[in-house]
């Protein structure tokens, strides 16, 4: 079987552009990371659920066990705002691709690159792996760069702007188009995520639909 016939199984399963429209999702990709043990999920939708973690969890491991998809572990690392839902499908498909080849295709490649505690594991403080959101940002810095339609066109909002690394040398010089942003939690973390993200959403989608009355 050859390399590219292994990648697109890492890409085979996501929800197409009409389907999102149909269900009035914006198009957005979403980044969860898993506050128990560090690993991060990519999203079409605002939530986690199980058919996310078995399309990204090919192999998982020891080191990377398939994680739960309780509520209470998961919160939104990033949201990825894009001029379309086909783009939006893209940049999934990228980050699914990317992921496929980290755990499965190069698997041990990637190994050697991780950074690894005195006993030679991945996690640092108990079972929790800051390695993999870091990796997740990298990842999708490489998506965005490799979109078709307008690359690198897009507005990320972060949980927090440190997220992102430093932004005049890891993201403006190749990625001066991306727009980035803080969630807006209006001064209260205890406000509930999902609200915040569907706020968010509706926003991007009324954007869009003034855009479209202009044409």
């Amino acid at each position: 079987m050859s390399s590219k016939s292994l990648v697109n199984k890492g890409v085979s399963r996501f929800r197409p552009a009409q389907w999102l429209q149909e269900k009035g999702l914006a198009p957005h990709v979403y980044l969860f990371r898993n506050l128990e043990k560090g690993q991060v999920v990519y999203s079409q939708m605002p939530l986690v659920s199980q058919r996310q973690i078995d399309t990204l969890f090919v192999r998982p491991n020891w080191d990377n066990k398939k994680p739960s998809t309780r509520r209470d572990l998961w919160k939104c690392m990033a949201v990825v705002r894009v001029p379309s839902h086909s783009t939006a499908v893209q940049l999934f498909q990228n980050l699914s691709r990317l992921r496929y080849m980290r755990d499965v295709l190069y698997a041990r490649e990637n190994d050697k690159l991780r950074k690894k505690n005195e006993m030679g594991r991945v996690w640092y403080s108990g079972h929790f792996r800051p390695g993999f959101a870091q990796e997740a940002v990298a990842d999708l810095k490489e998506s965005l760069l490799k979109l078709d339609d307008k690359p690198g066109e897009a507005t990320i909002f972060w949980e927090d702007p440190w997220r992102m690394g430093d932004l005049e040398k890891y993201w403006t010089p190749e990625l001066p188009n991306v727009k980035h942003e803080k969630i807006d939690r209006n001064c209260n973390v205890s406000r509930e995520e999902s609200q915040i993200l569907k706020e968010l959403a509706q926003q991007t989608l009324e954007s869009m639909n003034t855009k479209n009355q202009e044409v």
